[in-house]
């Protein structure tokens, strides 16, 4: 009997020693794949940083951003002061109707709620239209900018090439002048009396 019970406690220690093997190789095995894990997700961090950073370092990005910008703040701001004024226009309006019940005291809250409801929503809507339409021609000019220097260059040269035609036309027309009048000058102090061909 005592081998028997010998010879069992020898195999419940060979299990447990297998189960504790077991046990540590699969915590190892999970570390291992939570530590791949982590580098992957390390490295896909990085690269999603590196994207940005070269999307925001766009000049593209940052001259549609701030022409966005620009026209949210611009049409929002219209917007929301014409969106003031119509709903509080509505609102007073509207307050009119039970004016009578509550001794008027309807039309300014009116005013108010309208008022505050038309500033809010023509605020909004104005500056979604302006961050659309400015980021739109803020694109759009980006895009063409060397088209749109070369014109501008082309008008620069048309304009510095007319002030010099006129520039000289003037020079020419006051030399013409100061030619005719030392003629008629010297025709006078000269004092000669001249003929009629002379003088014409």
């Amino acid at each position: 009997a005592v081998a028997t019970a010998e010879a069992a406690v020898s195999r419940v220690r060979a299990a447990g020693g297998d189960a504790a093997e077991s046990a540590w190789a699969a915590a190892e095995a999970a570390r291992a794949r939570a530590l791949t894990a982590a580098d992957v997700a390390k490295a896909k961090a990085g690269a999603a940083a590196a994207s940005a950073k070269d999307f925001a370092s766009d000049r593209g990005v940052q001259t549609t951003a701030a022409a966005a910008t620009g026209g949210a703040v611009a049409v929002g701001s219209a917007g929301g002061a014409t969106g003031l004024a119509l709903g509080a226009t509505a609102g007073a309006a509207v307050g009119l109707v039970p004016a009578l019940f509550t001794f008027g005291l309807s039309i300014p809250f009116g005013a108010f709620i309208g008022g505050a409801t038309g500033l809010v929503t023509g605020a909004t809507a104005g500056s979604m239209a302006g961050a659309v339409g400015g980021g739109a021609v803020g694109y759009s000019a980006y895009a063409k900018r060397a088209e749109i220097a070369e014109a501008a260059n082309k008008t620069m040269a048309k304009v510095s090439g007319s002030a010099e035609f006129v520039k000289g036309r003037a020079t020419d027309s006051v030399d013409y002048v100061r030619e005719k009048a030392s003629v008629i000058h010297a025709r006078w102090v000269g004092g000669g009396t001249g003929s009629t061909e002379d003088r014409q």
